[in-house]
């Protein structure tokens, strides 16, 4: 038997009250005590779960293994927030950011390791993509930024996957790995709190929507014209603005939520007064909030950041026209935390198929 198939996190609650009836001749209640040990109290040593009976926990000890989140580096920012590097399966590595924000912490998770998108003021996508991360490797993460953050007398609120790949290109990792982070029994989270960035995949927006996965959506838009935003975002060949904001408009979102688009303001290209006008424009009638992110210079790639004041001029334009619009500055970026940054040593070895229509 693989080392996957007896790796804990890899399986969702119903897959292992399966596994438990047929291999373990056990109840779900068992299930649930599992993943409450595991998931709720951090406990893997069966030894220690001493509601469930001993000759059972010998015969579950034999068989799952729990493998541990390997922090291969922990830096701090001037501004409190932390980027990790995680070293996975393969020897391969990935980054986290907890982020610091006013009253709360946002775990940042990555999905991949590399990417294939190739965006052009992206770090992450100068690296290419070699593989996509496992369930377990991405809930390696989490266990891994819950453990040290006892260190630091904090945790997270929030988790968004918008680290390192493409979560919708690695549709099957991540949407197993949400289901275990908003499942009651597992880390309880509220799917409000729970964020799967996107830049663009519309067959993997509209699958998503289809499925019964509940999760906030972000979506990296970035641009007002095709012209542009194919400049910038290859994707957009593929997938050209009008179609990604129609799969905006029909994405599933429950009372008082929104997809979050997300607008990287690159100075002199996508930061215009034209394109301020289009994108309140485009934005009219779609369940919608606008995050205003000023692009961060640091990552060296040859783009600038925008005028501050600007920047303001955004969002008191944007919000006078009836949209919500935030700013979202830039943390951690004296340790290369902040968006866009996110890159390690890790090799391109092969490239997965950009997803083209999703699966039956």
């Amino acid at each position: 038997m693989s080392e996957a198939s007896r790796d804990f996190y890899n399986y969702s609650y119903s897959e292992l009250t399966e596994l438990l009836k047929t291999r373990f001749d056990a109840s779900t209640f068992r299930a649930t005590q599992l993943f409450e040990w595991v998931y709720r109290k951090g406990v893997t040593d069966f030894d220690l779960m001493t509601n469930i009976s001993r000759d059972l926990r010998a015969k579950l000890a034999e068989f799952f293994v729990f493998p541990k989140a390997r922090i291969a580096d922990r830096q701090i920012s001037v501004d409190g927030t932390r980027k990790y590097l995680f070293e996975v399966e393969q020897g391969d590595l990935v980054e986290s950011v907890m982020i610091k924000q006013p009253n709360r912490m946002t775990l940042c998770v990555s999905s991949q390791v590399g990417c294939a998108m190739g965006c052009k003021f992206c770090r992450t996508g100068t690296m290419g993509l070699k593989r996509s991360l496992s369930t377990s490797e991405i809930l390696r993460q989490v266990n891994g930024v819950i453990e040290d953050a006892k260190n630091f007398g904090d945790s997270f609120q929030n988790i968004v996957f918008m680290g390192m790949g493409e979560p919708l290109h690695n549709f099957d990792g991540v949407t197993r790995a949400v289901r275990n982070l908003t499942d009651r029994h597992g880390y309880g989270m509220s799917p409000r709190k729970v964020t799967v960035s996107t830049v663009g995949l519309v067959p993997a927006i509209r699958k998503l929507a289809a499925s019964d996965v509940a999760v906030s959506l972000a979506v990296s838009l970035n641009g007002t014209t095709d012209e542009t935003r194919s400049k910038i975002m290859p994707i957009n060949d593929r997938f050209p603005i009008s179609e990604l904001l129609d799969a905006v408009k029909n994405f599933p979102v429950g009372p008082r939520k929104k997809v979050t688009i997300e607008y990287v303001m690159l100075g002199g290209i996508t930061d215009t007064e034209d394109d301020m006008r289009r994108l309140s424009k485009m934005m009219r009638g779609l369940p919608v909030k606008i995050n205003l992110i000023p692009y961060n210079d640091n990552a060296g790639l040859g783009f600038k950041s925008p005028d501050r004041d600007w920047v303001f001029t955004w969002q008191r334009y944007l919000n006078s026209q009836g949209q919500q619009a935030f700013i979202r500055w830039s943390k951690g970026a004296d340790i290369a935390a902040a968006c866009g940054q996110l890159a390690t040593e890790s090799k391109k070895t092969s490239k997965l198929p950009v997803i083209e229509q999703a699966a039956a």
